[in-house]
This record gives C-alpha cells, structure tokens and sequence, in this order.
C-alpha cells in the first residue's frame, strides 16, 4: 500500500475528508527514523485505513493543535477525528494500534476514491506537483493555459499518492499525465487542451 505526503493544513483535511479513517505520521526529510518508518509503511497491507506521511515543519500550526513536539509522531484519525497517538517509530505499537483501532470499518474503496476526486470540482485536473509549484513542463503549461483562459479549477497531485496515480490511468484508460476531467468526465491531456484553445473551443468544452 501507498503513503500519501501531505504538506499543508488544506491537504491534510482534504485527505480527512475523502477517508476519514487515517495513520498519519508526521515526519521531517531531515530525521532518519522518518525517513525509515515511511519507507516501512510503504510495505504496509493495510485496506481499512490511509497511510500518511505529513511533513510536520511545513504544517508548523497543525503540529501545535495536536501537541506534535518530535518526529516521527503518529496521530490516528477515525471518522475524520484524532483518537489516538503515538511518540516514536515504535513499528510494533504502531501496527496493534491500526489493527485495533480500524477493525470494525470498511475497507477502503479505491474506486470510490477516484470517482469522489474527479467529481470534487466541476473542472478537476490531476498534475505533478501544485498549480502555484508545477513539477514537470505538462503540468505548468495546462495550469497556465487554464489561468489564461480564466478557468476556475480544482487540481490533485497525483506524486502524493501513488495508489491514484496508478489507478486512474486504468480507470480512464489514459496513461499520462496531465489529465483534465470536467463534470467528472475525461476531457483529455495537454494535446487536447491545446488543439481546443487553439480552435478557440476550450472554454465552451468547460461548461
């Protein structure tokens, strides 16, 4: 199973809000003990709940809300609120917490997941990286022909969660990314969204 990284407030309650049901580590890349529990949980089979990395020095206010004063700090969440937490990478504690504290829930439907993104807002892209931060050349030539264009979107980085990345190019039969959805429909990649500006269509494909 995928750890999903968060690194804002914004992000990690929009991850609460799609799968309440969370193990999230909050970690720093300068802390080896950080660095080898993520790459524990990776390995990690766990269906009923989200594995989480969150980098705590980015998060500063959330780290305070939820006495976050080391890393790693494990705090689980069920239904969207914290119910426990631990200090250290104390990997057998950290496993007899999930397996007790998520026995009695669903498991986690990926699908589901997919279709709740895509839907999250009328025009949704999913990209590498963040509008305000792109992290390949597709990805910031689509935000900027969107933010020409005066398009309101919502976006998904798909680097932060492999299980998405993957999933949705199964799940859209389309295997690169950018990838642009409107009213939870594929509209296409950046090749499509260039022919339609450049035949001044885009913004009626949007409605």
């Amino acid at each position: 199973m995928s750890v999903s990284v968060v690194s804002s407030r914004t992000a990690l309650e929009e991850l609460l809000k799609e799968t309440p049901n969370a193990c999230v580590h909050f970690a720093a890349d300068w802390c080896e003990p950080s660095k080898a529990l993520h790459n524990a949980m990776n390995t990690w089979e766990y269906p009923k709940v989200r594995l989480v990395t969150a980098m705590a020095e980015e998060m500063a206010d959330v780290c305070e809300e939820l006495g976050v004063e080391t890393v790693p700090y494990i705090v689980f969440y069920k239904d969207g609120k914290k119910v426990d937490a631990v200090a250290g990478a104390k990997i057998d504690v950290l496993k007899e917490k999930i397996e007790g504290l998520y026995n009695d829930v669903e498991v986690i439907d990926i699908e589901k997941r997919m279709k709740n993104l895509i839907n999250r807002e009328k025009v949704m892209l999913f990209m590498k990286g963040e509008p305000s931060a792109p992290r390949c050349g597709f990805s910031r030539t689509i935000v900027s022909i969107l933010n020409e264009e005066g398009i309101k979107f919502g976006h998904f980085d798909i680097l932060t969660d492999e299980a998405i990345r993957q999933g949705l190019k199964t799940y859209s039969n389309w295997p690169t990314y950018p990838q642009l959805y409107v009213n939870g429909e594929l509209l296409g990649g950046l090749d499509v969204v260039k022919e339609l500006k450049e035949d001044g269509e885009l913004a009626a494909s949007l409605q």
